[in-house]
């Protein structure tokens, strides 16, 4: 009973920190606009172009985020 109980509960930490980490990671929109930013700057390219580019990324994806 206790071996159920201790897999039931393993199952659920596994869900929600699936659920957690789908919500967050590079799998959503935003994160690839964020991914985006960060290869610009890391390439070189100018901040405010860099920044003005994500941010019309963020509105393709439906609105403003992080």
């Amino acid at each position: 009973m206790k071996m159920k109980l201790a897999l039931f509960m393993f199952a659920i930490g596994l869900g929600s920190s699936f659920a957690y980490a789908a919500e967050s990671s590079t799998n959503s929109c935003q994160g690839w606009c964020a991914i985006g930013y960060r290869n610009c700057i890391k390439h070189g390219g100018d901040p405010v172009e860099c920044a003005a580019d994500r941010d019309a990324c963020f509105e393709d994806c439906g609105g403003r985020a992080m």
